[in-house]
């Protein structure tokens, strides 16, 4: 796939917001929270995966 520049900068960031919410969440122990996040951390890694693999 030939993905736009602006959108794998989108994914990246969204992967760092959620990486960042699951850290928080854990520290505080609301755990069905941070498993939540980390699900949407991959769930996105995934996709960034899919949108690079080709190359350019």
């Amino acid at each position: 796939m030939n993905a736009p520049a602006w959108r794998i900068w989108l994914v990246v960031a969204l992967m760092c917001g959620w990486g960042i919410l699951a850290i928080r969440f854990a520290t505080k122990q609301e755990w069905p929270m941070a498993l939540l996040c980390v699900v949407l951390l991959v769930s996105n890694g995934v996709t960034l995966y899919r949108l690079t693999r080709n190359g350019k």
